[in-house]
């Protein structure tokens, strides 16, 4: 069962109130939205092709695919780019011709690309027609990497979460010498498991945590429940302490799964519960 006491709480029914009371409503930290250095180091690794193929939009549209083909011919580099301004990370894209009722995979490796075939897929894909249209090619794949990255938010949610709770125990043992805190860290008990984070005390593994935030509910967040309960049961007996760091307002939704969990679970707190109650836990 949670150690409610040793949370600073007189009663389970007390601890359960105050943490679905204080659950985030959110992780999304300004830095959640758009990883802004992602964005242009993928353009920057590309600049010269951009440049030259930005020259299209300098041509008369009547004359763009003949440029095209003479770029495509001269730079077969700019090929890479081709794929980005359609918003696409792949070099390999599957086309189901309807015309010709032929599937198809257009390749955009630099090395294997077909010039008539990249041409004819940019011509049938609107491609050709927008360098005619749009002043500024970079810029436009500035949007174009920004609707890309937001592909990445599902990931960078567990990681922000993640972040935040790593910085708050930083925090919390900046001052104690003694204690370490290390980040993915491998620890073998009776089996051999990374953790999110490990605080070391006197060089000595001491107290593990796994982090985690739900913003909707699902079977995943009662698997990973159940599975932590597992867990505990593992590592009783030992010198180790298990913190599970849980959050989010989906948890609302889930409440009678998470209370089953505290029952064989030590340490099961959201981010409020962990800021002021890890100096109970860690500083005994």
């Amino acid at each position: 069962m949670v150690k409610y006491t040793s949370l600073g709480y007189e009663s389970l029914n007390e601890y359960n109130r105050d943490f679905f009371r204080t659950l985030l409503e959110t992780n999304h930290t300004y830095e959640f939205f758009v990883n802004w250095d992602k964005v242009f180091s993928n353009l920057d690794d590309y600049l010269i092709e951009i440049s030259i193929l930005n020259s299209l939009n300098k041509v008369e549209s009547n004359q763009v695919e003949s440029y095209f083909r003479e770029i495509l011919r001269k730079y077969p580099h700019v090929v890479q780019v081709l794929p980005t301004i359609l918003a696409i990370r792949d070099k390999k894209v599957d086309v189901l011709d309807i015309e010709e009722n032929k599937f198809k995979v257009v390749d955009f490796s630099t090395r294997r690309f077909d010039v008539e075939e990249i041409v004819d897929f940019c011509k049938k894909s609107g491609l050709l027609d927008l360098f005619s249209k749009i002043e500024d090619l970079y810029s436009y794949l500035v949007g174009a990497e920004v609707g890309l990255d937001t592909n990445g938010r599902k990931n960078r949610s567990g990681h922000v979460f993640e972040d935040i709770v790593g910085e708050l125990l930083a925090k919390k043992i900046k001052n104690h010498p003694e204690y370490r805190l290390a980040k993915e860290e491998t620890i073998r008990f009776q089996r051999t498991k990374r953790w999110d984070y490990v605080i070391y005390y006197n060089n000595i593994p001491k107290y593990l945590f796994e982090c985690n935030f739900y913003n909707g509910t699902g079977s995943k967040p009662i698997e990973v429940a159940n599975a932590y309960v597992d867990l505990q049961n593992q590592i009783n007996d030992s010198h180790l302490t298990f913190i599970w760091v849980t959050d989010g307002k989906g948890w609302r939704k889930m409440e009678k799964a998470l209370k089953e969990a505290s029952l064989g679970i030590d340490y099961i707190v959201n981010y409020n519960i962990l800021s002021k109650s890890i100096d109970k836990i860690l500083f005994k």
